[in-house]
């Protein structure tokens, strides 16, 4: 415990800093890699490689500054169902390359930009002698700024339009180590926030009212997902519009249907991750509005490609969000990413 310039005491905020010029050359990148064993893949691209990294824990966020060589980072389908991750990574580049990949093909996001990710789909970089801010978020913190929040996967915020979220980033990964548990709180609202603002201005081709009723519609699909009967003419009714206009809203989405499924088998899957949840397999998949437990067995082995029961199986970690923010020990920071998927799980329940 610490005491801050008013004489309040504040918790110290735990940090953990690597730098692979501490290693003997021929250890360096395995002690990197080492480091993202439980969630990422990690591929030395040349001889130049070089790593150094400070991350710390705030809330509802993970803050990670990293200057980096020579490296590529993957995060594989085999990886995203082994750990059933589902927070979502915001990557600022303040200066050298980073490509990243996804399934939509390969981007380079310029410094200023900031790229957002979600890790329950694949993706990759590359970084050639580049410093980077890496948010890790979690997932009700992005989708209480932006609902359609499965649909910003690879999507780039520009310099200009994200100025001021990045301004954001870049003084509370300075400042974080000041902070106390209350500043806290508030940094990552003021985050959820300004996050909400600039989506909304590179929204900017969507009229404001087709976006309010696109909200309003995916609104009422996430509070009536436990029930078996929703479907389109219900969610047109309660949102005031036809149900022709409803599909044609959902067109970039797949389909009414589709979403509707793909919310239901992603809450699925954030209950079985949740072990403080005793309900029965059968319990969970009625509470997301399957019509069976077959019927939520299926779709979860389509998408997931393993047995809900065989993932549930798989799960572990720390017995509280509160445990996970002690110090780091041998695991490195992978406690404090686990935490913000026992944070999204909870908000779920």
């Amino acid at each position: 415990m610490s005491t801050s310039e008013d004489g309040r005491a504040r918790p110290d905020v735990p940090v953990l800093r690597f730098s692979s010029d501490a290693f003997a050359l021929k250890d360096r990148f395995e002690a990197y890699r080492d480091l993202y064993a439980g969630g990422t893949e990690v591929t030395r691209l040349g001889a130049g490689f070089a790593a150094q990294f400070e991350a710390r824990p705030l809330g509802e966020l993970v803050i990670f500054e990293r200057w980096l060589n020579d490296v590529a980072h993957e995060r594989s389908a085999q990886r995203i169902r082994q750990d059933g991750f589902e927070h979502f990574v915001m990557q600022l580049n303040l200066s050298g390359v980073l490509v990243v990949e996804t399934a939509d093909g390969a981007a380079t996001v310029r410094p200023g930009e900031i790229i957002i990710l979600d890790t329950g789909r694949p993706y990759g970089n590359r970084c050639g002698n580049a410093h980077v801010l890496t948010f890790s978020v979690a997932r009700y913190v992005v989708e209480r700024a932006y609902l359609g929040g499965q649909d910003l996967h690879g999507r780039i915020l520009g310099a200009e339009r994200g100025a001021l979220l990045a301004d954001f980033m870049a003084s509370l990964t300075r400042n974080a180590r000041t902070l106390t548990a209350d500043a806290v709180n508030g940094m990552v609202g003021i985050f959820s926030e300004l996050l909400t603002i600039t989506l909304r201005q590179d929204d900017g081709t969507a009229s404001a009212e087709a976006r309010g009723k696109l909200k309003l519609a995916q609104e009422l699909i996430e509070e009536g997902l436990s029930r078996h009967d929703l479907d389109p003419a219900v969610i047109a009714a309660k949102a005031g519009i036809s149900r022709s206009r409803l599909y044609e809203m959902f067109k970039p989405h797949g389909g009414v249907a589709s979403y509707i499924r793909r919310r239901r088998v992603h809450r699925f899957r954030a209950l079985l991750s949740q072990r403080r949840d005793m309900r029965s397999i059968a319990e969970l998949a009625f509470a997301c509005g399957f019509a069976s437990e077959s019927h939520a067995s299926r779709t979860f082995r389509e998408v997931f490609a393993m047995p809900p029961g065989q993932f549930r199986r798989r799960q572990g970690g720390p017995a509280s969000p509160a445990a996970v923010m002690a110090v780091p020990g041998r695991d490195g920071f992978a406690p404090w990413v686990s935490s913000l998927n026992m944070r999204a799980q909870a908000s779920t329940s």
